[in-house]
């Protein structure tokens, strides 16, 4: 579940941001203050910030450089009513991630953010490890083999996916969200044919198996 910081000077327009955010499943950490962010950064793991850009006394633009320089590729997404072409490019230039008017549309601003978020976690992705051993079976995530086997671009990303959690739990929205893009039910019923490729696959691999977690998601389970 990612965490998301919101900064309002609007008490009623923070608390109406705050339930929509936690019925769409995130985690939420709300401050009118802006020096409060910082401390609230430093203590949580927080994956996205939603910032008023008329904070009293015209700080927020200070408050974006500031977070942008403490954490580079954390999304910083300002939200304000009326800004001047110059007053966004001067945004933008401060290290703000997105724009926004407000009243927002919701359901936008919901797939704004979790498109930030998504790119981010496909940055980090990056770093992690794309070779495995699966028993006697060298997989390769960047060039899509698997032993002997060439596999598909989307089967090599969902492996991969499963194992740099290996022994833990893939969330199957999290699968969909990352991999297909959506999360519908013809996505959801291609992923199970994905799961089943895979299983088949990893057959002569005794010690190597995908678990289905009911209600959850799915676990690449490896026995020592």
């Amino acid at each position: 579940m990612n965490t998301i910081l919101i900064c309002h000077h609007d008490p009623a327009y923070l608390s109406l941001l705050s339930d929509y955010m936690r019925q769409n499943g995130y985690r939420v950490e709300t401050t009118m203050d802006a020096e409060q962010v910082y401390a609230l950064l430093s203590e949580r793991q927080v994956q996205l910030v939603l910032i008023d850009a008329k904070l009293h006394g015209g700080i927020c633009m200070d408050v974006v450089r500031r977070i942008r320089g403490l954490y580079v590729h954390l999304p910083i997404v300002v939200l304000s009513p009326v800004l001047s072409r110059e007053e966004q490019l001067y945004a933008y230039r401060c290290g703000c991630s997105d724009y926004v008017g407000v009243p927002a549309d919701m359901e936008l601003l919901l797939a704004r953010m979790e498109a930030l978020i998504r790119l981010v976690a496909a940055d980090e992705e990056d770093d992690l490890p794309a070779e495995f051993m699966l028993g006697h079976l060298h997989f390769d995530g960047v060039h899509h083999q698997l032993g002997e086997k060439e596999i598909s671009p989307r089967e090599s990303a969902l492996l991969l996916m499963l194992c740099r959690h290996k022994n833990k739990v893939v969330l199957r929205s999290q699968i969909l969200q990352t991999i297909w893009a959506r999360d519908d039910i013809y996505a959801s019923r291609s992923l199970s044919v994905y799961i089943n490729r895979l299983r088949h696959y990893l057959e002569p691999v005794q010690q190597v198996r995908i678990v289905p977690v009911r209600g959850k998601g799915y676990q690449l389970m490896e026995r020592i």
